[in-house]
C-alpha cells in the first residue's frame, strides 16, 4: 500500500506589493520607511541602503540606532514575516540622511 504524504507546513501568501524610496528628512529622527496596507501583514521585504552613510531599521516600532544595521550599499531581504504596522529607519552616522529604497510584499 503506497503512503500518501500530506503537506504540514504552508507559506503565507503575499499578494500586494508596496514599493518605497525614502530619504531621511531630518538626521537623528526616525521615519516610517513603509506602512503595511490595512488588513494585511507584511510578509517579505527587500531593500537597499543607498547612503550616504549607515542606517538602522526596525519592524513594528520606531527605529533607534542600535536596531538592525544597514551599512551604506548594503541590501537586506527577509521572508516569512508577520509585520503588522510598518518598518521605520534612522541614520546611524551623525548628520547624514540616507536614502533607502525597496519593496514590501503583503498578504493575509
Amino acid at each position: 500500500m503506497p503512503i500518501a504524504l500530506k503537506p504540514v507546513l504552508t507559506e503565507k501568501f503575499a499578494d500586494e506589493d508596496t514599493s518605497f524610496d525614502v530619504t531621511l528628512a531630518i538626521a537623528a529622527t526616525a521615519e516610517d520607511l513603509v506602512t503595511v496596507p490595512g488588513g494585511k501583514k507584511g510578509r517579505i521585504i527587500s531593500l537597499v541602503n543607498e547612503g550616504p552613510a549607515d542606517a538602522a531599521i526596525k519592524a513594528d516600532a520606531t527605529a533607534v540606532v542600535t536596531d538592525t544595521l544597514l551599512e551604506e550599499g548594503d541590501a537586506y531581504s527577509e521572508a516569512k514575516l508577520e509585520v503588522a504596522t510598518k518598518f521605520s529607519f534612522i541614520n546611524v552616522t551623525p548628520a547624514q540622511t540616507p536614502r533607502v529604497r525597496g519593496v514590501l510584499w503583503s498578504g493575509e
